[in-house]
Parts: structure tokens; C-alpha cells; sequence
């Protein structure tokens, strides 16, 4: 009985000590993992806190570019031209972003026209232009990690340079003004999920569930439609 009392103590103490390596390896990761995730989460909220961001009937909102119809965002470059990006609205019609495939720089495209596509999986998203002009360039860092078009999509996930063909963007609503058209349009959009999936859109309009990609794909298309077209 001696005997194997001890022997007991014995593998018990060495599972014990098993365990415990385990768990120290296990800790080696996690820990500087959450350390990280909670690092990148202050950054981003310090990022969008110098960039302005705030939340607006559930999406993100800068106050200091001007939104376009077609829900892009522009921001003066330069003389003449333009960064344009995807607003807080067009954002929430992907699952996430998997490749961007721009035109070409140089072609000139017409008010509303596609100057790029935004692709998950099998859907995608076009960027279209706020006015007629000319496309210049595309963001490299964009194309490298298209993740950005969600992840930074107010400020680094811009998508195309872009120089109008006049001075009239200079028109286009930026501020309360353009706080005011996002919050009926994310109303509008609320709206359209609640016929098509029957859920209730939140007090305020803001956004909730169900997520827009578990339309199907004719659905999907019509809500891309109905979204990225100007209102009358």
C-alpha cells in the first residue's frame, strides 16, 4: 500500500507538473495576444478620436469630410483632388472586404459611375463617383489590406484619388448638415431590412439586426440599389 501511495504521489505530481507547463505555455500566447487586441482597440479609439469619428444612428460619422450621394466621403488632397471613400452606410453592406479592384487611373467617369468594386466572397460593392472627373490613383495600402475598408474605412481605407471636373462638390453637405441626411438614411435603410426580413430597426433608426448579407442575392442587389442611389 506504501508502495503505491507513493507512486501515486508520483504521477499525480508529475500531471500536476504538466499541467502547470501547459498552462504557462498556453498563458505565453494568450496573454501578449489580449495584451495586443486591447493595445490595436485603444489605438483605434484613439485614431478615431483625433479624426473627429462619433457615432451617428449606429455608423460612424466624420464631421469634418463631405458625403456625397452614392454614400462616399471626400476630403480635399491637394489642389484638385479628391480622397474618396466608402461612408459609414456603404460600409455595412459587406460581411468584410477581400480584394478591391479599381479602374484604371486616368479614366474618366461621369456622376455615379463605378470608379471601384469592393468584393466579399461573392458579393460586391461598387464606389461610385461623386461627379463627373477623373480618376487619378488608387489607395495602395487599400489594396494591400482591403480589410481596411471596414476597419479604417472614415480615414486609411479611402479607396480612389479623384479630381472632379468642376468646383460644384464644393456644395455637397459636410458637418450638422450632413449628420442630418446620414441619420435618414440609415433610417431608410433600417426600413428596407425590416419589409424584407421582418426585424424592427432600434429607436432613433439606428442599426440592428439582421446583418444586410443574409439577404439573398437578388435581395442584396436591390438593396445596393436602393441605398447608393440619390434620393429624389
Amino acid at each position: 500500500m506504501t508502495e503505491f501511495l507513493q507512486g501515486a504521489g508520483v504521477f499525480l505530481v508529475g500531471m500536476l507538473a504538466r499541467f502547470g507547463l501547459l498552462a504557462l505555455g498556453i498563458a505565453a500566447v494568450v496573454v501578449p495576444a489580449i495584451l495586443l487586441a486591447v493595445a490595436l482597440r485603444r489605438w483605434e479609439a484613439w485614431r478615431e478620436h483625433r479624426l473627429g469619428i462619433r457615432e451617428v444612428a449606429g455608423l460612424p460619422f466624420r464631421p469634418d469630410v463631405a458625403y456625397a450621394p452614392g454614400h462616399v466621403w471626400v476630403r480635399r488632397r491637394g489642389p484638385g483632388a479628391l480622397e474618396v471613400g466608402l461612408d459609414g452606410l456603404a460600409q455595412q453592406l459587406l460581411p468584410g472586404a477581400t480584394a478591391i479592384e479599381p479602374v484604371r487611373p486616368g479614366t474618366r467617369v461621369k456622376q455615379g459611375e463605378v470608379m471601384a468594386v469592393v468584393r466579399s466572397g461573392a458579393r460586391e460593392l461598387p464606389l461610385l463617383a461623386p461627379a463627373a472627373g477623373t480618376v487619378l490613383g488608387v489607395n495602395v495600402a487599400a489594396l494591400r489590406s482591403p480589410g481596411l475598408v471596414k476597419r479604417e474605412g472614415c480615414g486609411r481605407g479611402w479607396l480612389v484619388l479623384f479630381a472632379p471636373a468642376d468646383e460644384s462638390l464644393s456644395a455637397l453637405p459636410s458637418g450638422a448638415a450632413a449628420e442630418a441626411w446620414l441619420r435618414c438614411e440609415a433610417e431608410r435603410f433600417a426600413h428596407f431590412l425590416e419589409e424584407r426580413l421582418g426585424f424592427a430597426a432600434a429607436d432613433g433608426g439606428a442599426l440592428v439586426a439582421p446583418a444586410p448579407w443574409l439577404l439573398g442575392d437578388e435581395g442584396y442587389r436591390e438593396l445596393c440599389d436602393t441605398v447608393l442611389r440619390p434620393r429624389n
